[in-house]
């Protein structure tokens, strides 16, 4: 099963920049796109380079070696990257001003969350 792994705190992600993260075994990269935080696998599908570090514009991130592009919600690639080119998605919260990134499923039938404790909401 899968868990919510803290990442850092909020300020480690400024706007408009990725930032590579380690969540269980894997390396993803969490971006700060006007304080919406999103999370892809760090590796560029096409030759490994990380995505973190990648250029940020119109909602998608543009791989720094050979400028595959990726879109930041749906992690689909977008020309010039091969039509078969995804990235894979994460989950993100932020509460009390920590990240947290949701580990890769491991179980094909995962629990619809698993979040360690219930967000009331505001009264």
């Amino acid at each position: 099963m899968s868990a919510w792994v803290n990442v850092g705190p909020l300020s480690a992600f400024p706007a408009g920049r990725g930032r590579a993260v380690r969540v269980g075994s894997d390396r993803v990269a969490v971006f700060n796109l006007d304080g919406r935080l999103l999370a892809l696998q760090d590796n560029c599908p096409h030759m490994g380079a990380s995505l973190a570090d990648g250029k940020i514009a119109g909602g998608r991130v543009t791989c720094h070696w050979h400028g595959w592009v990726f879109d930041l919600e749906s992690g689909r690639g977008s020309p010039p990257a091969k039509s078969w080119a995804c990235a894979r998605v994460y989950r993100v919260r932020v509460e009390d001003g920590a990240v947290w990134v949701r580990e890769r499923d491991r179980d094909p039938h995962p629990p619809d969350d698993d979040w360690p404790r219930p967000i009331e909401p505001a009264v």
